[in-house]
């Protein structure tokens, strides 16, 4: 139209292309296949893994051994061959603190027991009251009543000398007489042959030689208190006992024999200190050696090496026990049942064991007769054979099946 503008429209714009909403995949069988292919990766490993990092024969042996009925008595020395034995001693002292009543002056005389020999004749001898006995410094003690010594015997031509304990008291208050076990001599004999052939040893130390102030406590506390410390002292000296065991013996409870020494009691301001020293001694009897001999005394016929598996099940006192120690043999005393069990070389086994397979086992237990049973069980399940480290082979002894 005349005075009219037309005007062209733009043009439509062109919607875009809609995107899929879900992108193409893979087929699921190849899914199935990558994650399949991993998992079997992973088990192989795993399956290597504990093929090797946990590899592991667990082995339990069962020895040979024998329940043995027992009432005998054995001689042991200090050098014998067929039943040796070594002397162990142990010391240890406890103390505690406790009210006292006051304080008193006290000079005490040192005592102990001596043994005293007769080497000179076989009739016996005798001491008259108050002969003195002294050690190499000089220190004089006395016996306070008259003593005869039994004389000596012949046993297989060798001379055994008579022998007897007594008591002796020092001729002097003082500390200087507690002294530790040694030899005396009797001056009295000097100028005879008596001289070197009787003579004295200490059994123990002698002890309860004080000059001073001395605390005073209620006798019902002081006894009280006493029983505990040795009781204390006890328990500790069997501890180190144990610790002193020589390798391959045994020590037996009532083989063991204490001595307890009472120090005067020491001021501590208002309280009074009370001490107890114990010093225990005990044969360390060789295992193999008593097990053999308990092994011939109960008639078993084993001809291997043994060891006893109860040693605290079963009585073994000593005779004399101030023998202990010296060229003197000692008697063992034996009552009970003894549980004797075949020795065998662990070492050895195992050597013999690694890297073989489990069928061949049957190949090795007859080198080693001490052995009634032994199980194997390897970790894992499907390595059939041991390992070939040795230190991958655990091997424990089982409670043993007596005969």
């Amino acid at each position: 139209m005349p005075g009219t503008s037309e005007t062209t429209p733009p043009p439509r714009s062109t919607p875009p292309k809609s995107m899929p909403v879900n992108p193409k995949r893979p087929s699921g069988f190849f899914g199935f296949a990558v994650v399949a292919g991993i998992v079997a990766v992973l088990l192989v490993v795993g399956v290597v893994v504990i093929s090797t990092v946990f590899y592991r024969a667990y082995i339990t042996v069962t020895p040979v051994s024998f329940s043995v009925p027992v009432q005998a008595s054995f001689e042991a020395s200090l050098t014998s061959t067929e039943l040796p034995y070594q002397k162990i001693a142990v010391s240890d002292t406890a103390s505690k603190s406790v009210p006292a009543t006051g304080t008193q002056h006290v000079e005490n005389h040192s005592s102990g027991t001596i043994t005293i020999y007769n080497a000179y004749t076989a009739t016996p001898q005798r001491l008259i009251t108050n002969t003195r006995f002294a050690t190499k410094d000089g220190l004089v003690f006395r016996v306070h009543a008259p003593v005869v010594i039994p004389g000596y015997t012949m046993k297989a031509g060798i001379k055994v000398p008579g022998s007897v304990d007594v008591l002796v008291y020092a001729d002097e208050a003082g500390e200087k007489y507690n002294i530790s076990p040694t030899d005396f001599t009797i001056p009295g004999l000097k100028a005879s042959k008596q001289y070197t052939l009787i003579y004295a040893k200490s059994k123990g130390s002698t002890t309860g030689g004080f000059i001073g102030e001395q605390a005073v406590v209620d006798s019902t506390v002081r006894s009280e208190t006493v029983a505990g410390l040795k009781a204390e002292v006890e328990r500790s000296l069997r501890a180190k006992m144990l610790v002193a065991l020589p390798a391959g013996t045994l020590v037996f409870n009532d083989s063991v024999s204490i001595i307890y020494v009472e120090a005067p009691d020491a001021v501590d301001g208002s309280n009074a200190v009370i001490s107890i020293s114990g010093t225990a001694s005990a044969p360390a009897v060789n295992e193999n050696a008593l097990a053999r001999s308990i092994a011939t005394t109960g008639q078993v016929s084993y001809d291997g090496l043994l060891g006893i598996a109860n040693p605290n099940d079963f009585r073994v006192v000593v005779d004399v026990p101030e023998s202990l120690g010296t060229d003197t043999p000692i008697h063992l005393n034996v009552s009970g049942t003894a549980k004797l069990v075949a020795l065998f070389d662990i070492n050895a086994l195992t050597k013999d064991l690694t890297g073989i397979q489990k069928k061949d086992i049957k190949v090795v237990l007859p080198n080693y007769p001490s052995i009634s049973n032994i199980d194997v069980k390897v970790y894992p399940f499907w390595r059939g054979g041991m390992p070939n480290d040795p230190k991958k082979l655990k091997i424990t002894v089982s409670e043993t099946s007596t005969n």
